[in-house]
């Protein structure tokens, strides 16, 4: 029955593609050449519209990646500018920085030149008061010693002393002593010169004895005249 089944399947096989054969065959030979001549024309047709639309399509694309890339370039453009205005705003901040220190230093300086400058109007009130209590000590003396006194420009004093040279009681001895800006016995402009005129302005600064500096000067002084003889 095996056989039998199988012949019975490869006949109907064969007839199937007999008929197949048949079939194409006798449609190929009815087939109206009109229409034929209408399905070449809808071809056509439909070839040139998917054409157009292929067309269309390819120039779309080229313009989506036009558009791509001029999107990629301003997006760079932008993270460009962004970067730049973070430079600009941290060199911003950065000198406002600068400005508030430098207005902080400044405001520093004022303050200390204006301390200085108090300082200095204290000490030159001070001095000037020193001096007019040089000049009455120093009046005590004038009659006694031969002693001159000379205010010279910037607050400073010329002491000059006579009757020192017994040969020649008229001549002069004479130095300068003024005040520095911290109040301190400036001891200068010996003439003739003393070798002890810095001996004499460091104990003057230390005693703060005005009188003994008189004393020391005119014994100064004198030591020269007695050289002289």
């Amino acid at each position: 029955m095996a056989a039998i089944k199988g012949d019975d399947e490869q006949s109907l096989n064969l007839y199937i593609q007999d008929f197949r054969t048949k079939f194409i065959t006798l449609n190929e030979e009815s087939t109206n050449q009109g229409v034929k001549d209408m399905y070449k024309d809808s071809m056509r047709k439909l070839t040139d519209v998917w054409s157009r639309k292929y067309r269309d399509g390819e120039q779309m694309i080229e313009k989506v990646e036009e558009l791509r890339n001029e999107i990629s370039l301003q997006n760079k453009r932008i993270e460009e500018k962004q970067e730049q205005l973070l430079q600009e705003i941290a060199k911003i901040k950065e000198n406002e920085n600068a400005n508030v220190e430098l207005a902080k230093h400044l405001q520093e300086l004022k303050e200390e030149l204006n301390r200085k400058r108090e300082l200095a109007l204290t000490n030159k009130k001070a001095n000037k008061d020193r001096l007019k209590e040089l000049q009455k000590s120093a009046a005590l003396f004038t009659n006694r010693l031969g002693l001159e006194i000379r205010k010279l420009r910037g607050d400073k004093l010329q002491f000059v002393f006579r009757c020192i040279n017994p040969k020649d009681l008229e001549q002069p001895y004479s130095c300068i002593i003024s005040f520095n800006e911290d109040g301190d016995y400036e001891v200068a402009g010996f003439d003739p010169p003393v070798e002890c005129g810095a001996e004499l302005q460091q104990k003057v600064r230390e005693t703060k004895n005005f009188s003994a500096l008189l004393g020391n000067l005119r014994k100064a002084f004198a030591a020269l005249g007695s050289q002289a003889k």
